[in-house]
């Protein structure tokens, strides 16, 4: 595994805080005070979001879907 520098580990850590209180799993719930699973929630939206992006563009050209 490549080795990170302590820049890109403090920006990967903010990062992490950030989707936490975005997330607010700071407040009760199934989650609360926890990590667990954030990176794979981000991870998803990623993937939808590029899906919906290539759904878009073809949506626009009027291409059917069957």
């Amino acid at each position: 595994m490549k080795e990170i520098s302590l820049a890109e580990n403090a920006a990967r850590v903010q990062t992490m805080n950030e989707l936490y209180e975005l997330d607010e799993r700071d407040k009760p719930g199934p989650h609360q005070n926890t990590f667990t699973g954030l990176g794979v929630e981000i991870a998803t939206y990623r993937k939808f979001a590029h899906d919906m992006a290539i759904y878009k563009k073809w949506n626009d050209k009027n291409y059917p879907l069957s």
